[in-house]
């Protein structure tokens, strides 16, 4: 069976309006970001031998194994762990450890000098074509770090907000996206911008993302390296979430979904983060508010517990679920790649 575009979102042929997309790091590995793996791989070689000592003694504890070589267990699964052992208090230097890693991820991301926009200009060069300049918003939800959209966006000169206000360093204010842009006419009316833009938000924070004290801001000051503002990798809830500004990015994204963005297509993305999947998608997918199609490599078993829901549908490399039925075959679409061939 072939899937077509209006498959994916059943009102793409009168406007883009409640359409919401979500990406995970498959979406960032078409620009030449590593994969999960591999990410857990270039990050534990930056590690000093007495950071991995520390990781291999807590994850003994769980009858786990380390191994660096083939990224075992990956980055999500060590960080559970870790804050595990951090809540357990039984460890020393575990909170150091848990900052270090988060540095090093910066530092592979950071490696990545010249990453391919190729992808996501193209995406979003699609995004504003079909909606044809009118006023119409689009929800990007991500878990990646990266500055990807926000570069093709500034390339396609197409709006983008992400909760920042400001120039040189910008403030946080949730309240941003909400604002409605336009011009004093010569009859001092207000006439509202005609444009199509789009809402990006970033609910494990961001590589240009900073926090100090209750102040979060944006810099992208290559001189700002200490207190980045970002989530570790998770699989399970973690108690960052109910802290600033990630409470409030999950409390906007939960008002959106389901109201304001009711079609979500998410690529790239294994659904294996247990908080996002609680306070986004579940309960609205019980009651029939969104209508969400997942495009994924595994068929993993995070995906497997959504799938009861009549409006959760998904293709992975072998089977579609589409409409309550299986079907087997070879499909590609999880390929960010492949996404964007479809969608233009």
């Amino acid at each position: 069976m072939d899937i077509t575009l209006s498959d994916l979102f059943p009102n793409s042929n009168i406007g883009l309006s409640q359409i919401g997309f979500f990406f995970g790091a498959g979406s960032s590995y078409a620009a030449g970001y590593p994969l999960t793996y591999q990410l857990t791989i270039d990050v534990l070689n930056k590690l000093t031998k007495t950071e991995i000592e520390l990781i291999e003694k807590i994850l003994i504890t769980e009858g786990i194994i380390l191994n660096i070589s083939k990224g075992e267990p990956d980055i999500e699964i060590i960080s559970d762990k870790l804050n595990k052992a951090k809540a357990s208090g039984g460890y020393a230097g575990v909170d150091l450890l848990i900052e270090s890693i988060r540095k090093q991820i910066v530092s592979v991301i950071s490696e990545i000098v010249n990453p391919n926009l190729e992808w996501h200009v193209s995406f979003l060069k699609g995004l504003k074509k079909r909606m044809q300049h009118r006023n119409e918003s689009i929800w990007i939800f991500t878990t990646n770090y990266d500055l990807l959209f926000e570069l093709a966006a500034s390339i396609v000169k197409i709006p983008i907000f992400n909760g920042f206000e400001g120039i040189a360093q910008r403030f946080f204010d949730i309240e941003r996206l909400e604002l409605t842009y336009g011009k004093i006419k010569s009859n001092r009316t207000f006439e509202q911008l005609n444009e199509p833009h789009i809402n990006l938000i970033k609910l494990h924070g961001s590589t240009s993302w900073f926090k100090e004290g209750n102040n979060i801001y944006e810099s992208f000051s290559p001189d700002k390296t200490d207190n980045r503002c970002m989530i570790l990798p998770k699989r399970t809830k973690v108690i960052e979430t109910l802290e600033s500004p990630y409470d409030k990015l999950f409390r906007y994204a939960s008002s959106v979904i389901g109201k304001q963005c009711k079609f979500i297509v998410s690529c790239g993305y294994s659904y294996r983060d247990e908080h996002i999947n609680d306070i986004l998608f579940s309960s609205k997918l019980r009651d029939n508010s969104i209508r969400v199609f997942a495009l994924s490599k595994d068929e993993t078993p995070e995906i497997l517990q959504l799938k009861d829901n009549p409006s959760f549908h998904y293709m992975v490399s072998n089977k579609l679920h589409y409409n309550g039925k299986d079907t087997d075959g070879t499909f590609d679409l999880w390929n960010f790649k492949k996404f964007i061939e479809l969608f233009n």
